[in-house]
């Protein structure tokens, strides 16, 4: 008759730790088939949104290489907040302007002086947005900033915008050139303070040949 050694309590630790650590190594190893191949994080997207490239190829259409055009501008990079506003006029200013951007911007090439901004009518926003939308662009225009805006739904000619950019770059006072009227005309008191274009020199206009 055979006798069987008596088992340990140190032999059961052992044995069981074998166990353990061989059931987490068959469990890594399954998880890593299971999962497949490391996919990589981060993939290309476009650049801009059909919108945006459309209106993009009708702006150069429309002026070429005479006044130099940069996109989705954040208002941040070239508005000023008015030093003289009071705290709770300085916060709701920039709470109206913080995140917001200028889908185009178009500046004089030599000194890249902001002539105009050209803006895309979202009809997506909700009508409050909408209205909040219209009240940041009618301050912008009390600053001394030409807007134009245009709507993706009734794309102007290039002859048409070319005429409307060459207005907005001549104009003596803030003005709004729009397809649809969708920004105000009335005057907004300042809120916002806009370096360098009260005073634009005659020199400096784009020269566009009509």
């Amino acid at each position: 008759m055979i006798k069987i050694p008596p088992v340990s309590m140190l032999d059961w630790l052992i044995f069981i730790a074998v166990a353990v650590v061989s059931l987490l190594v068959l469990m890594a190893v399954l998880k890593r088939i299971w999962r497949g191949p490391q996919q990589q994080p981060y993939q290309q997207k476009l650049l801009f949104s059909p919108e945006a490239t459309e209106a993009l190829r009708l702006i150069d259409d429309a002026i070429g290489n005479q006044l130099r055009v940069f996109v989705s501008v954040s208002l941040a990079e070239f508005i000023a907040l008015n030093p003289t506003l009071k705290k709770a006029q300085r916060e709701q200013a920039w709470q109206q302007l913080y995140g917001e951007t200028v889908d185009f911007v178009l500046c004089s090439p030599q000194d890249l002086k902001i002539r105009v901004a050209i803006v895309l009518a979202d009809d997506s926003l909700s009508k409050a947005d909408q209205r909040k939308q219209q009240q940041l662009w009618q301050a912008l225009q009390a600053t001394g900033l030409p807007i134009i805006d245009i709507s993706p739904k009734a794309w102007p000619s290039a002859s048409s915008l070319r005429d409307d950019i060459l207005t907005a770059c001549k104009a003596p006072s803030p003005v709004t050139v729009s397809s649809n009227s969708r920004l105000g005309q009335s005057r907004v008191e300042p809120v916002l303070n806009f370096d360098d274009m009260s005073d634009p020199d005659a020199e400096d206009e784009p020269q566009i040949k009509l």
